[in-house]
């Protein structure tokens, strides 16, 4: 029996793609990539979408420490809603064995009551904040916050964290803010708490200061309404190559390999894109990423994949992806006629300087209406 991770797809996914709900499982997993944080995070279904396993880490669903007995709830949810199937869980033990509600509540009082403070105990802070607010006791969440800044250790990390999941059920997004910052200062190494920050400035509206802080975690977005540094390469035909020769035109440089399923994904639906404004000013260089010449020139023989590409077999130690600094794919810059960086697109997430943008097809329609005296060819 073959499984589908629904964050990270295995490599036998294709084996499951003749099925339609591993079809379903595998589309669900490009989805929740487009929408979520770049962790990794896997649940492990079988081909009939029954939920074997969950291998978590903490921040999927949200920027904010999020307990496990909220993780599957709203994975099976979003499989319900994106894939249009039912899916079978196992049980939890953290079901509390189906008590009711407010016993539930009262079950984890009494526990925090005997040891408040003991370590094994501190993940029931945020199970009692989360049936807090589901009972319709968010004054009780302030008070457990309270109770939690007394027993936690404030050299502990993944305490903050936790805190932090407190502060933000409370709906105390400043309080958040003020907790991050603090954090980041005493751990710059984690910059992780760079776009924890960014997020909560994103939700408070502060686009600027959102990608302030996404930019020191992905410095390419200080470059947005900025010049793109130009390359010079050689592309599969051996042939030169550089932004210079595109310049008066829009450009999608296109940061990506054939093994990555997520590269693949969206490849058509840059080709669509391409079909569509390819006669209004826009073109497409990828930047291969594969070690395997002869497989990558099948795949583009076979999907007639038309525009140049570039590749040095060097995967991401190629001299374009260190240039500009390429940590993971698939990765797009949009640029335009003048050689201003328009967007940036980085684990399905695509920004401008505006913030995050809903479609890439979307920015490329304006950019190609903008038309220059001349168009390079």
């Amino acid at each position: 029996m073959h499984f589908v991770n629904v964050w990270v797809l295995l490599t036998d996914l294709p084996k499951l793609q003749a099925g339609v709900k591993g079809a379903a499982a595998a589309a669900l997993a490009t989805k929740l990539r487009q929408h979520y944080t770049d962790s990794v995070d896997i649940l492990t279904l079988t081909p009939d979408l029954e939920v074997l396993g969950h291998l978590h880490n903490m921040s999927l669903f949200h920027p904010y420490y999020l307990h496990r007995s909220e993780r599957i709830p709203q994975y099976l949810e979003l499989l319900r809603s994106s894939a249009g199937v039912e899916v079978a869980a196992q049980e939890s033990s953290e079901d509390l064995n189906g008590a009711t509600l407010e016993k539930s509540i009262a079950d984890l009082e009494a526990k925090l009551q005997r040891q408040p403070d003991h370590e094994s105990l501190l993940d029931i802070y945020p199970m009692l904040a989360r049936l807090y607010i589901e009972s319709g006791r968010k004054k009780d969440v302030d008070q457990l916050i309270d109770r939690f800044k007394g027993v936690m250790n404030p050299e502990n990390f993944q305490d903050h964290l936790t805190l932090s999941y407190l502060l933000k059920k409370a709906n105390r997004d400043e309080d958040v803010l003020q907790l991050f910052k603090e954090l980041e200062a005493q751990y710059p190494e984690k910059r992780s708490l760079s776009h924890r920050i960014a997020v909560i400035h994103e939700e408070l509206g502060n686009t600027e200061l959102a990608i302030e802080y996404l930019s020191k975690v992905k410095p390419t977005l200080a470059l947005l309404e900025k010049p793109v540094p130009d390359f010079s390469a050689t592309d599969l035909d051996d042939k030169p190559i550089s932004f210079q020769q595109y310049r008066g035109k829009v450009v999608l440089l296109d940061f990506w390999a054939v093994w990555n399923s997520f590269c693949i994904s969206d490849i058509l639906n840059v080709k669509k894109i391409y079909d569509t404004y390819k006669d209004q000013g826009f073109d497409v260089i990828g930047v291969n990423l594969d070690p395997d010449e002869t497989k990558l020139r099948d795949y583009l023989k076979e999907n007639q994949i038309p525009w140049r590409q570039i590749f040095t077999g060097q995967e991401r130690q190629s001299p374009l992806a260190q240039q500009y600094d390429i940590r993971s794919i698939p990765v797009r810059w949009l640029i335009d006629r003048d050689g201003t960086l328009i967007a940036y697109e980085s684990n399905h997430k695509l920004m401008s300087r505006k913030g995050r943008e809903p479609s890439l097809e979307r920015l490329v329609a304006a950019a190609v209406s903008d038309k220059p005296n001349t168009i390079s060819n």
